[in-house]
């Protein structure tokens, strides 16, 4: 058959077009299920499919008439490339990643969109027009060529957000699981598509394979981009890290079983193999062959031989793998201290503390800059605090060049925090620790606010290695003077006591003054205990600089006031010596001598009586020369000065007896103790009564007066100070110089007995007694008083001083003085009942006498007793008779113990502990059996008040004195009237007992021969 060139070129015309039809086909099948902006690529969908549509139409013949075959087949190869073209991008874009598809799609779309315009521009050449079809294929032609000319790209608003949160999270390296997470979840939703584990497989390997292709092309920036993008893929866990697989990987290769010991099923450290080649730890094979085994725990093999070669080869693979472990497990865990999710950050911080442990773990984790997020997760409750101070605490240890960051991280200030909170970490301190022995470092902790004072608090702390470490920073700090201080101010003195004992003077003076603003302590002082401290301490009132004598002064004077504090100055013999040299230089500063003098007696009260052999200062103080200059000094001095040295011979006429006596020889000074009395200044006044009282108390010869007339002004001032002075203090003074005046001064019985002295006794006694038993109790001062102003009765109620006696009996004295024998303080009790004794005493002499003698007649014994009140004391006249006296002291001009309801309460004070209440309710008693025609009623009334009970107690569980007197008080007692019964096998037993008792043997034996138990020839007499 004859074919020409036309058909030839018809033919081919006719297979590019059939060709260009699939290809639409196709392209229309590829864009039909695109899951990323689906509005445009089905609009390009369409309009391929319109073109398809069109070429079915269409024929090949009428196109090639209208253009020719040439441009015909040009046209139609052109638009068979373009169609393939776009239908290699969109099936290059369906083979990636959907994350991937989220960053390319602006390229691809922008790539799909100029394609279309080509597509437009290649169908217009074709000049269809111009053929002879039908309308409406023209009117579809011109529609598909607008359509593909002005397609236009409107990407939606969700996936740009998408994939910009995509990118931001890239870029701030994120590693939070919840966000990458949440971020999955999107993705998913958009693309169509579960968030799970497979998901992310896939894309994964996807997004690796893109990785690769891009590296083989060199395309770095594209090749970083899909790594960051499978690293957010990663940080979902929902799939293992490479690090992780790494890991495993390594793990498999090298299990772990071959390194364990089959005995103990531990990691081996001294691996070692036996004589079968098998290998064990030392120590578990060493153990199995000590139990006597002698076949291999594996094989069961016996052995000819218990040797033990070391395996070098299994040890040295297996510290090997332990590096390589801790490697991998140090790569993978750096990234978790920076994540945003705590879980996160808590494995890693467990994988690190373990790790950092090692210094070159530290050292890098030092250079990676991590320093501050440790720190930072010190203030997160939610995270493992105790992981980040143990890792911040080999960081401090090991890495020296990255010490400073740790401060500058706040590291310190989180820690301090946590201690003053009671979260005190080991740890932590040893933080501290390591960084305070660098002193720039140093410096910077001891200045964060509370640092030092809660470092202190922690030296009791109940962790032995918490208070230990503390101690050791602290030592670290104690460079600098200030932080001493500021320990000191803590209660922490030991770095204070060494800083001031290596310091030169001018620190010692700053250190002496801050000091003297704390507040101390009884239990905190005692680093001040420190010999070399002390004596340093007193070398500065040596000093020749004022400031630091001052401040001597005042050191001294605080650490006084603890009597620990005051047995070490004594023991020192260097304290004393300044302090007499600053009181007795005339051109002394004035305060400096008061200082001194205080300082002085503060130390000699301080000391304990039987100490003050042991020290040679005190030895000093009680010297003539002393004493005397003492003298002269509360005449020549100031009114301040004088009361300090007031104050100091007080103390010492309280302590020494050689000062009460160096004292009282010195007249001139006496004459002016008495002149003082007269002055305008109270304390001085006061004081001068101290010492007055104090060097005349228990001394035979009682208060030193001067000569007359000066004598006669002293007792006036006396008595006026206590009748009208309205300070409660002098006026017990007084009182009680007043009972010391000496006894046997007929001048002074004659002053006292014009003065006002006795009614005021009476209203001390009978005021004090109203206080003490209403609804106030009585203070120290007022008891002090009513003591000092019984004493005084007593000098009233001496039975060979009858001018005195007389004018008792004219005041309302008596139930007062019953009431404070049931309510008083103890002394108050014992000199009572020696009053009532001698009041006593003196009325049944009297009435003996009258009824023994008929020498002096009953009214001539009330007549020399005309002023001595009844038994009851201004109440009504009493109608009943006594049982003891019977009528003889119904008169109410007559004392009796009976009438004044005095028996049972002296019977009572019998059972007092304190010495001296016992003896003198005995001795009151005692006054009742004076007369022999009333010892029966006299006993009988003792007995009736539970007396002979009372007696019996005393010579069970009294003093020597008490016993004695109870001795005689029963020897009496018995000599007329014998017990009998449980009450006289009680006294038997309690006088043998007292037969071994050298002083009371004889009064005892006594007893008990009247009682009828001893012989009279026994060996105790």
């Amino acid at each position: 058959m004859d074919i020409g060139m036309e058909d030839v070129g018809v033919a081919v015309c006719q297979e590019l077009w059939n060709k260009v039809t699939l290809k639409a086909m196709e392209l229309c099948g590829e864009t039909r299920d695109m899951v990323l902006e689906k509005g445009f690529f089905q609009e390009f969908s369409r309009s391929i499919s319109e073109l398809r549509v069109l070429l079915q139409a269409l024929n090949v013949e009428k196109v090639e008439a209208a253009m020719d075959t040439r441009l015909t087949k040009t046209a139609l190869e052109t638009l068979d490339c373009l169609l393939k073209t776009a239908c290699n991008i969109i099936k290059d874009y369906k083979s990636r990643s959907f994350l991937s598809g989220l960053f390319q799609q602006q390229s691809v779309i922008s790539q799909m969109k100029s394609l279309a315009e080509e597509i437009a521009k290649t169908i217009s050449s074709w000049q269809l027009v111009n053929l002879n079809i039908a309308f409406n294929l023209k009117s579809k032609t011109e529609q598909l060529i607008n359509s593909l000319s002005s397609l236009e790209f409107h990407s939606a608003v969700a996936t740009e957000s998408l994939a910009s949160e995509i990118q931001k999270f890239m870029n701030e390296n994120g590693r939070n699981r919840r966000n990458a997470m949440k971020l999955l979840k999107k993705i998913g939703d958009t693309v169509g598509v579960s968030s799970n584990a497979s998901m992310v497989q896939n894309e994964l390997m996807l997004l690796k394979k893109e990785k690769e292709e891009m590296e083989a092309q060199k395309k770095q920036a594209e090749a970083f981009e899909l790594s960051q993008l499978m690293q957010f893929l990663y940080s979902t866990e929902l799939v293992m890290s490479p690090r992780d697989e790494e890991i495993a990987a390594y793990h498999k290769q090298y299990p772990t079983e071959s390194f364990r010991c089959p005995l103990s099923r531990e990691m081996m450290g001294d691996p070692v193999a036996i004589i079968c080649g098998h290998s064990f730890e030392r120590k578990a094979i060493e153990e199995h062959f000590r139990r006597g085994e002698k076949t291999c725990p594996i094989c069961r093999e016996r052995l000819t031989s218990m040797e033990l070669t070391q395996n070098l080869s299994l040890r040295s693979s297996i510290e090997e793998w332990k590096q390589r472990d801790m490697d991998l497990k140090f790569q993978a865990a750096l990234p978790g201290i920076t994540s945003d999710d705590q879980s996160i950050q808590n494995r890693a911080m467990e994988v690190l503390q373990v790790l950092l442990e090692r210094p070159c773990y530290a050292q890098r984790v030092g250079e990676e800059g991590l320093i501050p997020k440790f720190v930072e997760m010190l203030k997160n409750n939610q995270l493992n605090r105790i992981a980040a101070l143990k890792c911040l605490s080999y960081l401090a240890k090991y890495c020296d060049n990255h010490k400073e960051a740790i401060i500058e991280a706040g590291a310190v200030r989180c820690i301090v925090r946590q201690f003053y909170k009671g979260e005190a970490e080991p740890d932590g301190v040893a933080v501290l620790l390591e960084l305070s022995a660098r002193e720039d470092l140093a410096e910077k902790i001891g200045n964060v606010r509370d640092c030092i004072p809660v470092l202190v608090s922690l030296l009791n702390y109940s962790n032995l290695d918490v208070s230990q470490k503390a101690r050791k920073v602290l030592e670290n700090l104690s460079y600098n003077t200030h932080f001493v201080v500021k320990m000191a101010e803590a209660g922490h003195f030991q770095q204070f006591v060494a800083c001031f004992n290596q310091g030169p003077q001018e620190t010692r003076v700053s250190m002496a003054a801050a000091l003297i603003q704390m507040e101390l302590k009884g239990n905190s002082i005692r680093d001040l205990e420190d010999k070399t401290f002390i004596h340093n301490l007193v070398q500065m009132l040596s000093s020749s600089s004022p400031a630091c004598i001052s401040a001597g002064l005042k050191f001294i004077k605080k650490l006084v006031a603890f009597r620990r504090m005051v047995k070490r100055l004594l023991a020192d013999p260097a304290t004393v010596p300044p302090l007499l040299g600053l009181i007795s230089i005339v051109k002394t500063d004035p305060h400096w001598k008061q200082e001194a003098a205080a300082i002085l007696a503060l130390l000699v009260e301080g000391h304990q009586p039987t100490e003050h052999q042991m020290y040679q200062g005190l030895q000093e103080l009680q010297s003539q020369h002393n004493i005397n200059l003492f003298l002269k000094l509360i005449v020549s001095s100031d009114s301040k000065t004088k009361i300090q040295i007031l104050h100091l011979l007080v103390a010492l006429g309280n302590k020494f007896d050689m000062a009460r006596d160096l004292i009282r020889t010195d007249n001139e000074g006496i004459s002016y103790l008495f002149l003082s009395l007269e002055g305008d200044e109270p304390l001085v006044k006061l004081l001068a009564m101290k010492l007055i009282y104090c060097i005349s108390e228990g001394h035979p010869s009682g208060v030193p007066l001067p000569p007359s007339p000066a004598k006669e002004a002293a007792i006036n001032s006396l008595a006026y100070i206590l009748t009208y002075s309205v300070n409660v203090e002098e006026r017990s003074t007084a009182a009680g110089i007043i009972s010391q005046l000496p006894n046997d001064d007929i001048v002074i019985d004659e002053i006292l007995c014009k003065s006002e002295v006795l009614k005021a006794i009476r209203g001390v006694i009978c005021n004090l007694d109203e206080e003490s038993f209403g609804s106030r109790a009585m203070d120290n001062s007022g008891t002090s008083l009513l003591e000092n102003a019984l004493a005084a009765l007593l000098r009233y109620t001496e039975p060979d001083k009858p001018e005195l006696y007389r004018q008792v009996g004219k005041l309302e004295l008596y139930p007062s003085l019953v009431r404070i024998l049931s309510r008083g303080s103890s002394l108050a009790k014992q000199r009572t009942a020696t009053a009532l004794a001698h009041l006593s005493r003196s009325i049944s002499v009297s009435i003996s006498d009258s009824t023994g003698k008929q020498a002096l007649p009953l009214q001539n014994v009330l007549k020399f007793f005309s002023s001595v009140n009844c038994c009851s004391s201004g109440m009504a006249e009493c109608v009943d008779m006594c049982s003891v006296h019977g009528d003889a002291c119904s008169s109410r001009d007559t004392f009796c113990l009976i009438k004044a309801d005095a028996l049972k309460p002296l019977v009572q004070n019998l059972s007092e502990k304190e010495s001296g209440v016992a003896e003198a309710a005995l001795m009151a008693i005692e006054t009742l059996l004076t007369d022999h025609s009333t010892l029966p009623c006299a006993i009988a009334a003792i007995e009736e008040s539970q007396g002979v009970v009372a007696i019996l107690q005393v010579l069970e569980k009294g003093d020597l004195p008490s016993k004695s007197r109870a001795l005689d008080l029963f020897l009496k007692m018995q000599e007329h009237k014998r017990m009998n019964g449980q009450l006289a096998d009680r006294a038997e037993r309690i006088l043998v007992q007292l037969l071994q008792d050298d002083d009371l043997r004889k009064k005892a034996a006594l007893v008990l021969k009247q009682m009828g138990i001893l012989p009279e020839q026994s060996s105790y007499f």
